[in-house]
């Protein structure tokens, strides 16, 4: 913005003659670097998962389970005793419950990554918090429910992590502090490739397939966009409407069924 006052300044400047020329006239200004995040909003990854997929997500996510735990095994066996054992766990790191969480959500992984438990209330079964995107204009928190899979996700992973009262809810395995960014690229691309689903498909897809999901169930957008913390319904109708049931259809189908009946009926009477 600022440089384009100047080159106004400029270009009246040199059209006065008060100078030769306006040196910024050619100057074209490189777009800012898109996130990760906004990048696989951009995407053509705005899609839902398919019924199999969604079995492979989860079949998924036990295998990484299972590997963990037997690569531990394999490390206690040769000279690692001192290591604890992950059998018995319900989790045997952040990942699952954080993929699970963002899976039954759809909260963005930015809002996962600075979810603290005193923003989580597992008694009322609710999140409350500051959505990151949205921060500069929205300031106050919102308030999300979470279903009894979500809640149950949190109950044992709260347990597991010695029932803490604050601090965040997946911190880093590394210093306890929140985690990067991209801390769950390289755990979400070994997920993916147990579960056999595509290569291509984002992490932030299974936000896209909250959203489609709640959509093609019939719920209302203006539900649908407060649970996803959209800061304009336009946002939600631009990208979800298309793939609401079919209203209107089923309106005049039974507009169509109704006067047929009645004329039908009206037709009979008359003829008798």
């Amino acid at each position: 913005m600022i440089v384009a006052l100047y080159g106004t300044l400029l270009t009246h400047a040199a059209e006065r003659k008060v100078i030769p020329a306006n040196p910024l006239a050619c100057v074209k200004l490189q777009k800012p670097a898109v996130s990760e995040e906004e990048m696989a909003e951009q995407a053509s990854q705005r899609r839902y998962l398919e019924a199999h997929e969604v079995a492979a997500l989860f079949t998924g996510l036990d295998a990484y389970q299972e590997e963990k735990r037997e690569q531990r095994r394999q490390s206690r066996a040769h000279g690692k005793a001192y290591l604890p054992t992950l059998d018995g766990l319900a989790y045997v790191d952040h990942v699952v419950p954080f993929i699970k969480l963002m899976y039954y959500t759809g909260l963005r992984p930015g809002d996962l990554f600075g979810l603290r438990w005193d923003h989580v209330n597992l008694t009322f079964a609710t999140i409350r918090k500051v959505i990151e995107k949205t921060a500069h204009h929205r300031p106050e928190p919102m308030t999300f429910p979470l279903s009894t899979s979500a809640v149950g996700v949190l109950k044992a992973w709260h347990q597991q992590q010695g029932a803490p009262a604050s601090g965040v809810v997946f911190p880093s395995p590394h210093n306890g502090k929140r985690m990067s960014q991209t801390a769950m690229q390289k755990p979400w691309a070994r997920v993916r490739h147990l579960a056999g689903l595509p290569a291509d498909l984002l992490l932030y897809s299974l936000r896209h397939n909250f959203a489609s999901q709640l959509i093609m169930g019939g719920a209302d957008l203006l539900a649908v966009s407060k649970l996803m913390a959209h800061s304009d319904i336009q946002t939600t109708i631009q990208h979800y409407a298309h793939l609401r049931p079919d209203h209107t259809r089923d309106a005049v189908e039974a507009f169509a069924r109704e006067t047929t009946s009645k004329t039908l009926a009206g037709h009979k009477s008359y003829k008798s």
